[in-house]
């Protein structure tokens, strides 16, 4: 049965339904087969009491004649008639101790071992023909055999047939009213069997396989129903533990992926940072002695032909340029080697305000507005105070570099959550979308080489992650950019 259910592939409502029908049938069947042999035995002990009465008459009608020749007397014939009349006798036989045949009436078949054994222990045999299985019987005939006494002695023994056609149509009748219970009974169970089994075990586990598969597609949010306090129910609540595990799991999984990937990320900035230091401290190495000794001579020359404007004019701008070269190796200097400084509690304000006074005198400076609110209470931030100024300052010319036409620039501080929060604010020409994730990269610049070595960032960035803390950059193209300097709180 099992393999035949895999081989139709049948759904658990369907095999359970099933099975239930075939355990219910089976027990009805054998509840039917019992009730009609039950019924079948006392059917036929009525008509074997029945035909015993009719022997009883029998009898006492011949223990009435009188004489040897008894069955010879006219009153017997008359008696045998009436009894020969009656629908349910079919033929009667009368011997004497001999087996010879005395009286013989109506038809039938003479059981001669039958009449031997009544008359040899005086008492009643019982014959009854049938055919077909032990399920399904068809009765033909009752054949009872006594003894027959007269005066306390056995003077031979009688047999009389009784017909059993009544009685298999009433076994017929009673079989087909039971076959009939057995199926409505099955149906009736097997539907409502079939409605209070999906109530309440069915549908709860089609509505757990939805979930499952739901939660299969990555939604972990979902749950199971706790509808009943059964094994049913116990199976939602663990399911329900299960996907809670599950989802605080892949919650770990996809922090530590990111934090990996962020650790990657700081991988590759760091080699690419530790590159550009090599670069550094080479460059400075080959350049800066023969640039110092250029720019002495061309001091020497300055003063030399500061008479002849042409000349003059010459060695100013390769003065200049000098200059600017010693710019770039001082801030490549400054990049590749992280000045040992002390951190320690300092006033952001203080810092802010003083930055704004060394830049504010700056030509680049004359039309732009400057929007100053400091928080009164600020608390102190951890880092030092030369090494923030320093990235101040050069948030502040990038300001006003992106600004040639003037603007204004919003400067405030907070603080939330264990941070110190320095923000600048300008109105400039913005950052596009896509170099978002570049302008911290080492010599990545959109000013033209004489305004910038592209390092300014790099170098912010690095001071102000020595402190622990972090910047954040938020631009619109035409709007203007925001940058956000995170300082831990100090101590004090």
């Amino acid at each position: 049965m099992k393999w035949l259910l895999r081989k139709i592939q049948v759904g658990l409502r369907t095999e359970i339904i099933l099975n239930i029908a075939i355990l219910m049938v089976a027990s009805f069947l054998l509840i039917g087969f019992t009730i009609l042999k039950v019924s079948e035995n006392e059917i036929l002990e009525q008509k074997i009491a029945g035909g015993r009465i009719t022997l009883s008459y029998l009898q006492r009608g011949i223990n009435a004649l009188h004489g040897d020749n008894w069955y010879q007397d006219p009153n017997l014939s008359r008696i045998l008639v009436g009894f020969t009349q009656l629908s349910e006798v079919e033929g009667i036989w009368i011997v004497d101790r001999d087996l010879r045949n005395l009286i013989t009436r109506g038809r039938g078949e003479r059981y001669g071992e039958d009449l031997r054994k009544a008359m040899t222990h005086g008492r009643e045999e019982v014959r009854i023909q049938r055919k077909g299985t032990l399920w399904w019987s068809f009765y033909s005939r009752l054949i009872l055999t006594a003894p027959l006494i007269k005066r306390g002695k056995v003077i031979g023994a009688m047999q009389v047939s009784f017909s059993l056609a009544d009685v298999t149509a009433r076994l017929v009748v009673l079989r087909r009213l039971v076959f009939i219970l057995i199926l409505v009974d099955s149906l009736v169970l097997v539907a409502f069997g079939s409605f209070l089994l999906a109530r309440v075990v069915v549908n709860p586990l089609k509505r757990l396989v939805r979930v499952v598969q739901r939660i299969r597609v990555g939604e972990l949010d979902q749950r199971a129903q706790v509808e009943y306090e059964n094994e049913i129910g116990e199976l939602a609540k663990t399911f329900n533990q299960m996907v809670e595990k599950l989802a605080e799991k892949q919650g770990d999984l996809e922090a530590t992926i990111k934090k990996l990937k962020e650790t990657q990320e700081e991988l590759l900035v760091s080699e690419k940072l530790a590159s550009v230091g090599r670069l550094a401290a080479g460059v400075a190495h080959e350049i800066g002695n023969p640039l110092t000794s250029v720019l002495g001579h061309t001091e020497i020359l300055r003063k030399k032909v500061k008479d002849d404007k042409t000349l003059l004019d010459l060695v100013k701008r390769t003065m200049k340029e000098t200059e600017r070269i010693h710019r770039i190796i001082k801030d490549l200097l400054q990049f590749s080697r992280s000045p040992a400084s002390q951190i320690e509690d300092i006033d952001a304000n203080k810092v802010m305000q003083n930055s704004l006074n060394l830049v504010t005198v700056q030509k680049a400076f004359k039309d732009i507005a400057i929007d100053l609110s400091l928080r009164d209470d600020l608390s102190h931030a951890r880092g030092n105070s030369d090494q923030l100024q320093q990235v101040l300052v050069n948030i502040l010319i990038n300001a006003a570099d992106a600004m040639p036409q003037g603007g204004s620039i919003s400067i405030r501080t907070e603080q939330e959550n264990g941070w110190v929060t320095i923000s600048i604010k300008d109105t400039g020409e913005g950052i596009p979308a896509e170099d978002l994730d570049k302008i911290f990269d080492p010599f990545y610049t959109t000013k033209s080489p004489d305004k910038g070595t592209g390092l300014g960032l790099s170098i912010s960035l690095k001071i102000i992650e020595d402190f622990g803390g972090k910047i954040k950059v938020e631009s619109e193209r035409g709007k203007g950019s925001e940058f956000t300097i995170y300082l831990k709180k100090g101590s004090g």
